[in-house]
Parts: C-alpha cells; sequence; structure tokens
C-alpha cells in the first residue's frame, strides 16, 4: 500500500486529534503553544505509535492547523480545558482516551475542518 493510502482520512483526523490536544495539554501547562520543535516531535510520537507513515506536506499541514483548532476549541467549547480535562484526555502519557469526553469534541472539530474534506465557515473563521 502506498503511504498516501496507508495514510487515510482516519489517520490523519486522529493525528490532527492527537496534535490539537497536546497543544492544549501544553497551554494548559505553561500558558504558551508548543513550539515548531515540538510540534514535530508530538508528530513523528503518534505515527511511531500508530504504525503510520505520511509524507512530508501532510505532515506540515496538520501541524500548521492544530493551534488554530486549538483556539478555537478551547475559545467555543462549554468544557474548560484545565489540569483534570487535560489528564483525563491521555493515557500512558502518549496516548488519546478516545472515551473522553474532551477528546470526543477535538475528534469532531478536527473531522469537521480538515483539508479536504467539507468545511464548515464559522465566526472562527477555520475551514
Amino acid at each position: 500500500m502506498t503511504r498516501l493510502l496507508d495514510f487515510d482520512m482516519r489517520a490523519r483526523t486522529e493525528l490532527l486529534t492527537y496534535l490539537v490536544a497536546s497543544q492544549l495539554a501544553m497551554r494548559q501547562k505553561t500558558s504558551h503553544w508548543l513550539k515548531v520543535e515540538h510540534l514535530v516531535e508530538s508528530t513523528h510520537i503518534w505515527l511511531r505509535l500508530n504504525g503510520r507513515e505520511a509524507d512530508w506536506l501532510q505532515r506540515v499541514t496538520l501541524a500548521y492547523r492544530a493551534q488554530h483548532l486549538a483556539e478555537h476549541v478551547a475559545r467555543t467549547s462549554q468544557r474548560r480545558y484545565d489540569e483534570k480535562t487535560v489528564a483525563g484526555m491521555f493515557f500512558g502519557g502518549l496516548r488519546l482516551d478516545f472515551r473522553s469526553p474532551a477528546v470526543l469534541e477535538i475528534f469532531i472539530a478536527c473531522a469537521a475542518n480538515l483539508p479536504g474534506q467539507l468545511s464548515f465557515r464559522g465566526k472562527s473563521g477555520i475551514t
């Protein structure tokens, strides 16, 4: 299977969800967003943990969108992404817990805003 086919829409959505959750976790801990090098590292960690490969353009596109989506989620969510919520999004420190309502909320936002899918325009300007 080619890399492009192996890195399907679900994989892209899950990686973007992981990056957005990581952004929100960093913001909660430090009041700052992830630096570029940490985004790159997080992307590589997710790919390795999930046995996936993605070309550089796919990785860069998703990493770029992660902070914008994290800002959108933090601004529009009814949920507060405090220490307790952020801790409940991950298990084992690295993997997302898709049973977490916060992770599901992020996943839905990512699925609705992935490049190449239907996009929804709102006040935030995210498409």
